[in-house]
């Protein structure tokens, strides 16, 4: 399967539900279940970010370069980069930091929008997963002030919301997440090309994917993204079963993409799947730090507050 998962079976498959042995897990944040059961991606996006904000969680990041006057209580709705966390640190209160001179970035959000994306664990798709951790990210750049753009990326359709301040745009892009449908394979670099070289500025670059490639088109895309010298952040959406392999019996699986369907004794491949794929995981991770490229990866099961702190960490990079 283009070298990127083991080719003892085929990768992001829909399959039968079967009994899964208690897999420890501690939910440190909002658990992403939780989350199905609301619905609305702009209440999603407002759950994570609020509770990443007031849940014990907050990054310990300083202010993002803006020219300090003085200090005020924060009120919800405040443009979270003004935040005093060294203060925070100190008075276990929140504190703006008052300025004049304000800096932005442009964000760009890709998401995978190829039929892989639709792998399900436990009622939940890596889909649904990556726009709520995409629509999360989005509304937080939003507050911060960034021009936020969307692009969704697959060979039958190819769609671009170009970045833009404000919150009518925050708007805009979760309700293009609510529309968009997974179908397809990923795009060919001619495809989304001019996506990248037809912006002048360095822009900060968030892809969100399964990384289900066949002949490294994918990898082909953030490599010439990061030679046009944007920041790119890459979170990578895994399956807990698909990485463990937690299937038992004989089993036939479908390949998303392609209709391919194959029979297999998960019992007797386990072994040799998940040797291979951590091999896989451990290039793909060396690859991305070759290209500078900056690497999360995030389970079905996980809270997303670690996505929301890559994020922030990444940002301050730009300024």
């Amino acid at each position: 399967m283009g070298g990127t998962y083991p080719d003892t079976i085929p990768p992001h498959v829909h399959s039968p539900e079967h009994p899964h042995k208690n897999m420890p897990h501690a939910h440190r944040f909002i658990d992403p279940r939780t989350l199905a059961a609301i619905k609305d991606l702009s209440l999603i996006a407002r759950t994570v970010v609020d509770g990443f904000m007031f849940g014990g969680h907050q990054s310990r990041m300083t202010g993002a370069g803006l020219e300090f006057n003085q200090y005020r209580s924060y009120e919800p709705g405040d443009d979270l980069r003004r935040i005093d966390w060294k203060l925070y640190a100190r008075s276990d209160r929140f504190y703006v930091r008052e300025s004049e001179v304000e800096t932005s970035v442009n964000v760009r959000f890709m998401l995978d929008a190829s039929a892989s994306m639709l792998h399900e664990e436990d009622g939940l798709s890596k889909f649904d997963y990556g726009r709520w951790l995409m629509a999360s990210l989005a509304y937080l750049a939003g507050r911060q002030g960034d021009a936020i753009g969307l692009y969704t990326l697959q060979d039958r359709l190819v769609t671009a919301l170009e970045p833009q301040r404000g919150p009518q745009q925050v708007h805009r892009l979760l309700h293009r997440l609510e529309e968009v449908e997974a179908v397809g394979t990923w795009p060919a670099w001619a495809a989304v090309e001019k996506l990248f070289t037809a912006s002048p500025h360095r822009d900060l670059v968030v892809f969100v994917t399964d990384l289900h490639e066949q002949q490294a088109e994918i990898r082909t895309v953030l490599t010439k993204v990061q030679a046009l010298k944007n920041e790119v952040l890459l979170f990578h959406v895994l399956g807990r079963r698909e990485h463990d392999f937690a299937y038992e019996g004989t089993l036939e699986f479908e390949e998303l993409e392609t209709g391919r369907l194959v029979q297999v004794d998960a019992d007797r491949i386990r072994q040799a799947y998940r040797e291979a794929l951590e091999r896989h995981l451990a290039d793909l991770r060396r690859t991305m730090y070759d290209l500078g490229v900056s690497y999360h990866r995030f389970f079905l099961d996980e809270p997303l507050d670690q996505a929301l702190r890559a994020f922030l960490t990444r940002r301050l990079r730009t300024h």
